[in-house]
């Protein structure tokens, strides 16, 4: 169970937190989520990726309430919410965000996913544990690290990087301005100041760090994309940033090779933190997915 001396502090943030009037904190299970529930209209879901919260979707939350109920989870162990008392395997994620929305009682029928949160999506649809017909992925991160990497040395690594010492270690270092601008200009170089400071704010407690370490630990991206061949999924467009340094573009067109129904979109000069970089953009091709999800019919 996650210390509560250990998570961002709402308090001194909220303040500071984008649409923080949408937020709203309730416990599903073991799990105390803070989520951000806004506007009317067909329920649609937005989640982060490993190392984010509900403030990647700051300035893209109110856009898409106009005429949809949008819902925007922190993920079990990142910012606000506790962590899962289960490894946090992509399977366990999806798990948990279908049942916030059954204690939402929401059915979102179109998701977008930045990073991790895309492969989240995935592991829903294949399951068809949601009713989606549309999936957007922003900078998805769906390359699988080498076979020699998964096998040899990330069960090595697990114990430690998923430890208390570890996220304390992290958390001192993600505090440093610099590191933190160091991490953030490795994802993007058009992050306003404010946002930098929330994503600081994040880097700083032990919780979050903990959350995000756990959660790159226990990811297995090669068994995901494995599970989807031949499953009934809806439509999913890949939106990329020909200048992401985190997933490369070229082995991201190989894992989009294998999700049936993907395309791939390249956006020039984009990084990582796309959606963030150009929230206009991301809000019409989101919109394009939901007002006609068929594949190829919706290429930003």
């Amino acid at each position: 169970m996650t210390s509560t001396a250990d998570l961002p502090d709402w308090d001194a943030l909220r303040a500071t937190w984008p649409n923080a009037e949408a937020s709203r904190f309730l416990t599903v299970g073991a799990v105390r989520w803070h989520v951000q529930v806004a506007g009317t209209g067909p329920a649609l879901l937005l989640l982060h990726g490993t190392g984010g919260a509900s403030h990647s979707w700051g300035a893209l939350l109110p856009r898409l309430a106009r005429n949809h109920t949008v819902i925007v989870p922190d993920l079990p162990g990142h910012g606000f919410t506790a962590a899962l008392d289960a490894p946090p395997t992509i399977d366990a994620m999806a798990r948990a965000v279908v049942a916030l929305c059954g204690a939402l009682a929401l059915r979102p029928t179109a998701a977008a996913g930045h990073s991790a949160g895309a492969a989240i999506l995935l592991a829903i649809a294949r399951d068809a544990a949601l009713p989606l017909h549309a999936i957007v992925g922003f900078g998805a991160a769906l390359v699988p690290p080498p076979a020699a990497y998964r096998e040899l040395v990330a069960p090595f690594l697990a114990p430690f990087v998923t430890s208390s010492l570890a996220a304390r270690i992290g958390a001192a270092l993600g505090a440093q301005p610099a590191l933190a601008d160091l991490v953030l200009s490795g994802a993007s170089d058009a992050i306003a100041p404010a946002q930098r400071a929330r994503y600081a704010a994040l880097f700083a407690a032990p919780a979050h760090v903990r959350g995000a370490f756990a959660m790159m630990a226990h990811w297995d991206l090669a068994a995901l994309l494995d599970s989807l061949a031949g499953r009934a999924l809806p439509p999913v467009t890949l939106v990329h940033g020909t200048r992401d340094a985190f997933v490369p573009l070229a082995r991201l067109r190989d894992a989009a090779a294998r999700i049936p129904h993907a395309t791939l979109a390249a956006w020039e000069g984009a990084g990582h933190l796309l959606h963030e970089e150009r929230p206009e953009a991301a809000e019409a091709a989101i919109r394009a997915v939901i007002s006609d999800p068929r594949p190829g019919q919706h290429a930003p």
